[in-house]
């Protein structure tokens, strides 16, 4: 063995402060001294990702899905992403609007659709103010351009008045009351400097409105858990599948009552999914999902330079995308893909020949390390994203990612660990860690699988010189049918059988489509949709047409 010894292995404690200071409480797992780390996973008593647990009793509860229901509704604010795509489609525009003056949405368990983390800060106000003025002075001075969003010439008498008619509607997913048409057209003519003006400031108050601003759905009758309007579920629909507010076209066909029936709805949504705007949507929930938004910059400037970081994340893009929407290919198959797509920068990086210029599909050499590995040894996937233990933040990362298990580390518990762990060197703390009681139960499950990807550094660069034996942990996925492993290849191929998998996508799919982690009630759409992927061979379309599909789609609930 040419390395007895990983990389820092000297400050297991200061690692673990600073791990857990920055809120890494769900990676670092290091359970000692008989404390238990509440071994919560997949829910909140170890059942599986399928499973949903009543909040009452905290267990597994079984739903007569003969039932309608669903969870209560959020307001939701529009997140950044989707504010960037409604304002395209509002102003016609070849590529979203940079909006980087707009904060950041917060995220939680990776996604940032979450409704009740969305706020509106002051910053949101000015920001939200200047875009829309910059949005409107770029119009009035593009004259096709404006024309067309118009739909009339400015100096006619009656334009602004039209034109806040039909942009409100698309604006607020409904049509404009006669009353807010009239004030918003007085109040646009007695302020403006000019009749230019006069639009620019309609515009600014109409994307400035909570009307705008928040997806408001109110049902159609007036009960605790009611119909949507038509209007309200094209909304729905659109954010659904487009990530953005509905078009003219899904509106018109909503009132003429095309979403009025199930199959009617079905037939729309299949329609929808096959359209490009899918899957540029999409490309956010895999980032979010998988983790790689963005990529921690190596301390070591040499080892990769932001625009490798890009074309890494470029690599997980093309191979997700393709899975995911190219005709008849089953999604899975990107867990054990032998395939990928680099520039000559990322081919060097993983000891592949060069391809020519620009980004190219490569087949991997049978004895190559990445060989049927697909996303697991993803470069974009696997380097640190944070100070964590590689081994525990991407076995834990396996698990929360693909099969929906959640692990906690108990309050107080850093105090306790500083003096069992002082002076430990890094292996030590494994052993440690994985032989102790009220600590090896968690760690079963996260390490042997962790321990996997040990020749992969920080920046997910191979190094076949470290021994995996070194750690003294066998590689093992606990609860696989073939629990032992001896290389990615056969862990991958391992994950794409587990049942748990589809449930789990199906889940993450919920929190990001409908903003809040699923409930109880919301088990039957999750477990119908888990199944239809796998009836339809598990093609990625079907997910999110099984997410329309459910009866609890059409329905919004009071919160209580």
């Amino acid at each position: 063995m040419s390395k007895t010894m990983p990389p820092d292995t000297d400050r297991s404690v200061p690692f673990l402060r600073r791990s857990l200071a920055a809120g890494i409480s769900t990676v670092a797992l290091f359970c000692l001294t008989g404390v238990a780390c509440t071994g919560q996973l997949g829910n909140s008593d170890g059942s599986s990702a399928g499973d949903l647990i009543d909040p009452v009793t905290g267990q597994p509860t079984a739903q007569d899905c003969s039932v309608v229901r669903t969870s209560p509704s959020v307001l939701r604010r529009l997140s950044r992403l989707e504010y960037q795509l409604t304002l395209q489609d509002l102003f016609q525009l070849d590529a979203p609007p940079v909006v980087d003056s707009i904060p950041e949405d917060t995220g939680q368990g990776g996604f940032r659709t979450i409704a009740a983390l969305q706020n509106v800060s002051d910053q949101h106000l000015r920001a939200y103010l200047s875009t829309a003025e910059a949005l409107g002075q770029e119009l009035m001075a593009d004259g096709a351009r404006r024309a067309s969003v118009l739909g009339c010439e400015p100096e006619a008498a009656d334009c602004l008045e039209r034109f806040v008619q039909r942009f409100g509607k698309l604006a607020y997913r409904r049509p404009l009351s006669t009353e807010e048409v009239s004030d918003l057209v007085a109040r646009a003519s007695e302020v403006a400097a000019d009749r230019a003006d006069a639009f620019r400031f309609a515009i600014e108050a109409l994307l400035t409105s909570p009307s705008f601003l928040f997806r408001i759905e109110v049902g159609a009758s007036g009960s605790e858990t009611s119909p949507l309007s038509p209007l309200e579920l094209a909304s729905r629909l659109s954010f659904t599948l487009w990530g953005r507010s509905p078009s003219a076209e899904l509106l018109s066909r909503a009132e003429a009552g095309e979403l009025d029936t199930q199959e009617g709805l079905l037939a729309v949504a299949e329609e929808m999914v096959e359209d490009e705007r899918t899957p540029r949507f999409y490309t956010a929930f895999f980032k979010q999902w998988l983790t790689f938004e963005q990529l921690r910059a190596p301390a070591d400037p040499d080892a990769s330079t932001p625009a490798l970081l890009e074309d890494m994340i470029t690599e997980s893009e093309l191979v997700l995308d393709e899975h995911a929407f190219t005709p008849g290919v089953d999604f899975f198959d990107a867990l054990t893909a032998n395939h990928t797509y680099v520039t000559p920068a990322l081919a060097k990086f993983y000891g592949l020949d060069a391809p020519g210029d620009g980004v190219t599909r490569v087949e991997f050499p049978a004895d190559h390390h990445r060989a049927n590995t697909g996303l697991l040894t993803h470069a974009s996937l696997i380097s640190a994203k944070n100070d964590g233990d590689l081994i525990a933040v991407r076995g834990q990362w396996l698990r929360a990612a693909f099969l929906c298990e959640k692990i906690y580390i108990p309050a107080g518990l850093l105090e306790e660990l500083e003096s069992e762990l002082s002076g430990l060197s890094y292996l030590e703390v494994l052993e440690k860690r994985n032989t102790q009681s009220g600590c090896a139960g968690c760690h079963a499950r996260i390490d042997p699988l962790g321990v996997g990807f040990a020749q992969y550094d920080k920046q997910g660069r191979y190094d076949g010189s470290i021994g995996i034996d070194e750690f003294g942990i066998e590689p093992r996925f606990e609860g696989a049918a073939n629990e032992s492993f001896d290389s990615l290849a056969a862990l991958a191929a391992e994950l794409r059988r587990s049942p748990d998998l589809a449930a789990c996508v199906a889940e993450k799919l919920f929190t990001y489509t409908q903003g809040r982690e699923p409930a109880t009630e919301d088990r039957c759409a999750i477990d119908a949709a888990a199944e239809s992927f796998a009836q339809d061979g598990n093609r990625f379309r079907s997910f999110l047409t099984a997410i329309v599909r459910s009866p609890a789609f059409r329905l919004r609930r009071a919160p209580e």
